[in-house]
């Protein structure tokens, strides 16, 4: 028998496949790249704050200049390309090859995109979005 904790996971996992699915219909993009190589799903976390979200992407092998995010209509998507070294010489064994990561995470409540950043950092890329709204305005009284 499966544990909360279990179930959870599982539930999470059926629901990223299905933002996936519906990420291909948006971009009207199959799993491909050019290339013809398979697109990967980055494995992600959305983590809510008080004032913010924050999103943690593994992007192994991948520098910064080789991702886009882009956020429309409450999603954040992410598109990272990780090329390969075509060394010289007679490969005995070769396992690492081009590699494109395609994402899209829903974003559940409004952010302030003029205000968000992210970092990259030993295959990690975190991604900061603070919530739109949050700052008080004071009424002036008559």
């Amino acid at each position: 028998m499966r544990s909360e904790k279990e179930a959870d996971t599982t539930g999470n996992v059926n629901k990223s496949q299905k933002l996936n699915s519906l990420f291909s219909k948006i971009t009207g993009k199959n799993r491909t790249s050019s290339f013809g190589k398979f697109s990967q799903t980055p494995l992600m976390d959305l983590i809510e704050r008080k004032e913010e979200l924050v999103v943690k992407v593994d992007l192994p092998g991948v520098s910064k200049k080789d991702i886009i995010l882009e956020i429309q209509d409450h999603y954040l998507t992410i598109t990272a390309e990780c090329p390969y070294d075509d060394e010289v010489g007679h490969y005995i064994r070769r396992e690492r090859f081009y590699q494109r990561y395609e994402g899209a995470i829903n974003l559940p409540v409004d952010i302030d995109e003029e205000k968000a950043c992210a970092k990259l950092s030993n295959g990690v890329l975190t991604v900061i979005l603070p919530k739109k709204g949050l700052e008080k305005n004071a009424i002036e009284i008559d």
